[in-house]
């Protein structure tokens, strides 16, 4: 009876007036919101299956015309495109054999769906790290534009055109050659970005308590997966107390090929591998939670989240390590949108020390310290590189699954459509900031931000106004587009996204992994995180306010422990320069990035749990980021 009653009053609440028109726009709302989530879902389920070479899996995610453009001839049909990812990811063979590495990960999307609802186009980043064991270990980079279609069996990929960014070898590092270098064009307008759901109706009206539940579920799922977000944002800075809090008490942590940790005191264990709460000086700890495989079942009580985790780690002056993992999160609730970790799987998957790359791996599990051992045996299957040929368990290809055992009840969330909303819009805005720089598009980047936004201006200052924000990144770099030999590629991912109760505004923290490509030597990498203020503003989303702390910046021939203190104020433009640009607010903490120093990093949230408060506490601001 109560959820019967329940249901109504969120019918009320989401149509009103119960005009027939009015349900057919929200059904196609619903709809389309929807349809942007299988279609990250559906990316995501081909990163995995590229990983354990399941080539015939990952050409049946296409159509039945679905077509890759490649230099050396398209590869069409599912037929076409199968032999043609065996070839040239598999050199001939079904499968990843031990002694092999195929990570390939996609970040980053940009959604733009038609008008219909029935097609889409989603700009991604697209990076693999691929070796053999003793024998080679490179990088690649693309931009892949992919158009989807909306078929019988569900969302399938119709077309990839894949755009070159960088390649080369682990010893050489990543660069690009400037006489070839193809920069992608730009699928969509600033506008288009943010209005990020057709103006449609739906030929058939949903009752509105169906679409009461089905935005309930697309809240929780972007409710759920930032639990996963806060799990990485939390492990970077060693704050041990805040992801102990997100695990329920009776929480199982299972690492595959070392065992199972068990309870508060089991999680506690686990983090201790990680070495001891927060960060030394000179300790970088990055753990980027990357590609996620999300779903959720029909009464909101359970959810499923699988990323992959890269680790960038390592003591300034003495040994840096890059590591993988496939970390698979099982999350409880009451149907009620309070998310704890009950289990976390992870599958360690390749581990190597900065200097040797992964063509000279490590074990792929981090050591055990002293004291920290499991309480028992874990996941039977080891699946690490080099030892064993990579195979998981797929999680299927559904965004929501029926509930195991009695089903719970969902509890409606008022207004869940226009919340689900704005993760997405939130996203979207924030990863055409990313490409649109990328490019030096300055009009177009400034296109992004509302009418009274603000932004600060790395090492200069803070500028409030659309005008004023577009004029300020044309003063600094000029409009003469971007040169060849140069490559900036600000990839945004692990979105963190905290929406007002009416849906209208959002703040978003996002990890900015940057990857600097040269056409002369091998390039640089960037980490650092932005925390961005989102409107809807005359029915778009745009960018109210956005601010990025750095953390380190890094050439590659070194990596991140051999970084010079000093390096990153060689971008610290002249004094009387500074004073020509007249920022309308000084920059907020540190101006360059400042490790191997260790400095604050705010955060615009409280533990999701627990509520505890970070040392920081970043709040909405009209003008220019302020401090709690």
């Amino acid at each position: 009876m109560i959820r019967h009653l329940l249901l109504a009053l969120a019918a009320l609440l989401l149509a009103p007036a119960l005009h027939a028109q009015d349900l057919a726009h929200q059904t196609a709302k619903v709809e389309d919101l929807r349809s942007i989530r299988e279609i990250k879902r559906l990316q995501a389920q081909w990163g995995y299956l590229a990983l354990a070479g399941d080539w015939k899996a990952m050409a049946a995610l296409g159509t039945d015309d679905v077509r890759m453009v490649l230099p050396n001839g398209d590869a069409v049909g599912r037929a076409g495109l199968e032999r043609s990812l065996r070839e040239r990811q598999g050199h001939g063979a079904d499968g990843i054999p031990a002694g092999r590495l195929n990570l390939r990960l996609y970040i980053s999307p940009v959604v733009t769906l038609a008008a219909d609802g029935q097609s889409a186009t989603v700009r991604w980043r697209h990076l693999a790290l691929r070796g053999e064991n003793n024998v080679s270990a490179d990088w690649l980079s693309t931009t892949d534009v992919i158009q989807y279609r909306k078929t019988a069996e569900g969302w399938r990929i119709a077309m990839i055109r894949p755009w070159v960014a960088f390649s080369g070898t682990y010893e050489e590092g990543w660069r690009h050659d400037a006489a070839t270098l193809v920069r992608a064009p730009y699928h969509y307008t600033p506008d288009e970005v943010g209005r990020l759901l057709p103006d449609r109706a739906a030929a058939t009206s949903r009752p509105a308590e169906d679409l009461a539940e089905d935005a309930t579920l697309l809240l929780e799922l972007g409710t759920a997966q930032n639990r996963v977000a806060a799990y990485g944002y939390y492990l970077d800075r060693g704050m041990y107390d805040d992801i102990a809090d997100l695990f329920a008490p009776d929480a199982t942590i299972d690492v595959a090929g070392q065992g199972v940790y068990n309870g508060a005191a089991g999680v506690r264990k686990f983090l201790g591998r990680y070495g001891a709460p927060g960060l030394d000086e000179g300790e970088l700890n990055d753990h980027p939670q990357l590609m996620p495989l999300v779903s959720i079942s029909a009464d909101g009580t359970t959810a499923l989240v699988r990323v992959v985790e890269l680790g960038a780690y390592g003591q300034h002056g003495g040994d840096g390590f890059w590591s993988a993992a496939i970390n698979t999160f099982l999350l409880r609730s009451e149907g009620d949108g309070h998310w704890r970790i009950q289990q976390l799987h992870q599958r360690p998957l390749m581990r190597t020390s900065y200097k040797q790359g992964w063509a000279h791996p490590l074990p792929a599990a981090m050591p055990i310290g002293e004291s920290l051992f499991p309480d028992g045996p874990g996941q039977p299957v080891d699946t690490s590189y080099p030892e064993h040929p990579f195979a998981m368990q797929q999680l299927g290809g559904d965004l929501v699954f029926a509930p195991r055992g009695t089903p719970g009840e969902l509890h409606i969330t008022a207004n869940a459509l226009a919340m689900a909303e704005a993760f997405d819009g939130a996203e979207n805005v924030s990863d055409a900031y990313g490409y649109y720089i990328d490019q030096f598009s300055w009009r177009d980047t400034g296109a992004l931000f509302a009418r009274d936004g603000w932004k600060e201006l790395s090492y200069i200052g803070t500028f409030i106004g659309r005008d004023r924000v577009t004029n300020s990144m044309i003063q600094r770099y000029g409009e003469n587009g971007p040169s060849a030999a140069m490559q900036t590629l600000h990839q945004k991912t692990q979105p963190y996204v905290t929406v007002s109760g009416d849906g209208s505004r959002a703040q978003i923290r996002l990890r900015l992994l940057q990857m600097n490509s040269s056409a002369t030597s091998a390039g640089s990498m960037i980490f650092g995180v932005y925390e961005n203020q989102i409107v809807k503003e005359d029915g778009i989303w745009r960018i109210h306010g956005m601010d990025l702390d750095y953390v380190a910046l890094a050439d590659y021939a070194g990596g991140w422990t051999a970084i010079d203190p000093a390096a990153s104020s060689r971008f610290a433009p002249a004094p009387e320069l500074l004073a020509r640009f007249a920022p309308d607010a000084p920059l907020r903490g540190e101006t360059f990035a400042p490790y191997p120093r260790i400095r604050p990093l705010g955060f615009h949230f409280a533990n999701p749990v627990s509520g505890r408060e970070p040392d920081t506490r970043l709040i909405w601001s009209d003008g220019h980021r302020e401090d709690e």
